[in-house]
């Protein structure tokens, strides 16, 4: 039995497009849920350093797990290079001229990386009303628990039992 997402409700539609009619919009086929279950949010595969050449139209689209996850990597990936710009820094003081450009490359891809921390904060803040300001591996592990958790508990209405008054 095809049902809603968001509310349960059976969808009556053999074939695409589907429609709930409590929910009162369109779903589309990979939102069609089967006998009341939940969506599941949790990603089949990590997110990677390649997943953070994403633009912000495409980044709106992952979950909320995975846009942690991201912001995680971002964020190294930003220390990392701050790290590499403060070498360079220190090269260029000591008078190794040579390195410049180095330095000048490093900050433009330093900044870019911060834009796109603002970016993950932000979609993360749009979804959990915060963003987390340190990102441990207890803190992605609990939420991936809450996540699997919310899973077990079906959308499903049973009708009342007949009872003797």
């Amino acid at each position: 039995m095809k049902t809603c997402p968001y509310c349960g409700s059976e969808i009556n539609q053999p074939l695409a497009p589907y429609y709930c009619s409590f929910c009162e919009m369109g779903i589309t086929e990979e939102d069609i849920q089967e006998k009341g279950k939940r969506k599941d949010f949790l990603p089949e595969v990590q997110p990677t350093l390649q997943d953070l050449s994403k633009n912000t139209q495409e980044l709106i689209r992952l979950s909320l797990i995975e846009l942690v996850l991201l912001l995680k990597l971002a964020r190294k990936e930003r220390a990392n290079l701050y790290k590499q710009r403060y070498i360079f820094i220190q090269a260029i003081k000591q008078g190794a001229e040579e390195y410049r450009e180095g330095e000048q490359y490093t900050f433009i891809e330093y900044e870019k990386m911060t834009r796109k921390c603002f970016v993950l904060e932000n979609l993360i803040r749009e979804r959990m009303g915060y963003y987390p300001t340190f990102i441990t591996n207890t803190f992605i592990r609990k939420l991936a628990d809450r996540m699997i958790a919310s899973l077990q508990k079906e959308m499903v209405i049973r009708p009342p039992k007949h009872s003797k008054i």
